[in-house]
C-alpha cells in the first residue's frame, strides 16, 4: 500500500518532533530521552507496514550497521554516548540504510567543525542529527516525493 504525500508529510512531521526535542535537551543537558529513540523507532515500524521504500532489508541494515560502528567507536575512542547510538540507530530503521547516510553526511560534517571550533571532544550528536534531517527533508521536497 502506498502513502499519499499528505501521509507521508504526516510521518515526517511525527518523526521532527522527537528528533527535535532530543535535539534541545542534548544541547542543554548533553542527554537523550529514552522517549525521543523509541518513538522514531515505533513510527519506523508502523511506516514499514505503510510505505513501499525504504525495504524492510535496507531499514536493518540502517539499524544495525551504524549501531554497532558506534558501539565499537564509543568502546573504543569514547566520546560517543549510548543515547547517540540508540537515537542513529533508531534513526537508520525509519529512513533505511541510504537515507541515514544522507543524514549522516549533512551532521557529521557541522559536527566535526563544531568539535573543532570549541575544542571539544564530544559534542551534542542530536543537535547535527537533527541538522541532517532537516536537509534530508528540504532535499525530498526539493526533489519532489
Amino acid at each position: 500500500m502506498m502513502m499519499l504525500p499528505r501521509e507521508i508529510d504526516m510521518a515526517l512531521l511525527l518523526c521532527a518532533i522527537p528528533l527535535v526535542w532530543a535535539a534541545i535537551t542534548d544541547f542543554r543537558k548533553r542527554i537523550i530521552p529514552d522517549w525521543t529513540w523509541i518513538a522514531i523507532l515505533l513510527i519506523g515500524g508502523v511506516s514499514a507496514f505503510l510505505l513501499s521504500y525504504p525495504t524492510l532489508a535496507q531499514r536493518i541494515a540502517g539499524f544495525m550497521l551504524p549501531g554497532i560502528c558506534l558501539l565499537f567507536l564509543a568502546m573504543k575512542c569514547g566520546g560517543v554516548g549510548g543515547g547517540d547510538i540508540k537515537l542513529t540507530t533508531a534513526m537508520g530503521f525509519y529512513f533505511g540504510l541510504n537515507g541515514l547516510a544522507f543524514i549522516l553526511f549533512f551532521a557529521l560534517l557541522p559536527a566535526c567543525i563544531y568539535g573543532l571550533a570549541t575544542r571539544q571532544r564530544s559534542v551534542p550528536l542530536a543537535v547535527f542529527l537533527c541538522i541532517g534531517f532537516f536537509a534530508y527533508v528540504g532535499v525530498l521536497y526539493i526533489v519532489g516525493l
